[in-house]
């Protein structure tokens, strides 16, 4: 496969490898393992968007005005065909009744309160699961007007974040997770300061440490199952980065799970919604076996889906240059 020949070379695989876990780790989050397991595992699986905006942020380090313009352009595109499809969705949920879609529009896209949702918390009537991509955007952007200086709003972020789950706090607030101040810019930045500091990263953070705070931060995540979500943060604090570094470590070769990662990351997070309404919407009888396979059904529908996508995007760029 041509996607296969194309990856660079020195590539880091380990980072591959774990934006592929990530990736199947959203599609668990959304479609759940039956009770405790799908609980426990969606809880873990938080790990998951932070681990793509670390990445984000840390290939993104010295990157120049024109690559981040490139980034902004690239992202907003993924977030332009999630709109499109979510779209499809909504469209289909009533029916291709349009007058209802158009009242939908109107009384839930088309307001102020959410321009301000949007801009505030990354949470879009349209966007579905895709507000990490409004949220990722919003990195690209700020990063291209304030440079190095973003990362001032990564640490305040980061601030309110960890004072949101300590007491007396926590008792009186409820902090959004799922937006660009408290989940995207700190981690993106998180993500940077990996790629500046690499040297002393090695130098001062062992495995059995790493180690050690991964299984901490997965505990913590566990905990928030009883304790409430607010610790969700803490334990995502200390789980993501440790696995970033961890699998950056990783002397791996290219293997076809790391493609999971590479190529296919972006398209499994935007599609694999549409295959699990899809699925919803098929009449069959609820049984143990089927709600443990319902999960690994989707991800395989989404993984088959990207592999046919891209195969046929090879063939047809393969033909423009014979042609040419």
């Amino acid at each position: 496969m041509d996607v296969e020949k194309n990856i660079a070379h020195g590539r880091k695989y380990g980072l591959d490898f774990l934006k592929g876990l990530a990736a199947c780790f959203v599609v668990f989050m959304h479609v759940k393992f039956p009770e405790p397991v799908g609980e426990y595992v969606a809880r873990i699986g938080t790990f998951a968007v932070p681990v793509f905006f670390m990445t984000s942020g840390y290939f993104s380090l010295n990157a120049t005005r024109a690559k981040t313009l490139k980034s902004i352009k690239r992202t907003a595109m993924y977030l332009l065909v999630a709109y499109l499809l979510n779209l499809v969705r909504i469209i289909a949920e009533n029916n291709c009744d349009m007058g209802a879609v158009w009242s939908f529009f109107r009384t839930e896209v088309f307001t102020i309160d959410h321009a301000v949702r949007v801009l505030l918390l990354s949470q879009s009537a349209i966007s579905g699961v895709a507000w990490f991509l409004i949220s990722l955007l919003m990195c690209y952007v700020l990063k291209f007007f304030l440079g190095k200086r973003l990362c001032y709003l990564g640490y305040l972020g980061a601030l309110i974040g960890v004072m949101g789950v300590l007491p007396p706090l926590c008792c009186y607030i409820g902090l959004p997770i799922n937006n660009p101040w408290i989940n995207g810019i700190p981690f993106f930045i998180i993500g940077e300061l990996m790629a500046e500091n690499k040297d002393w990263v090695n130098r001062h953070m062992s495995k059995s440490l790493l180690c050690g705070a991964a299984i901490i931060g997965a505990s913590l995540l566990v905990i928030a199952c009883y304790c409430g979500t607010q610790w969700w943060y803490i334990g995502t604090l200390l789980l993501s980065p440790s696995l970033f570094v961890l699998f950056s470590r990783l002397d791996m070769d290219y293997n076809r799970f790391c493609l999971l990662g590479s190529t296919y990351a972006f398209f499994i997070y935007i599609v694999h919604p549409l295959v699990m309404h899809a699925c919803d919407a098929m009449p069959t009888s609820p049984s143990t076996a089927g709600m443990w396979l319902r999960p690994v059904i989707v991800l395989a529908i989404t993984v088959l889906l990207a592999v046919l996508y891209y195969s046929a995007k090879s063939i047809v760029n393969r033909y423009k240059i014979k042609t040419v």
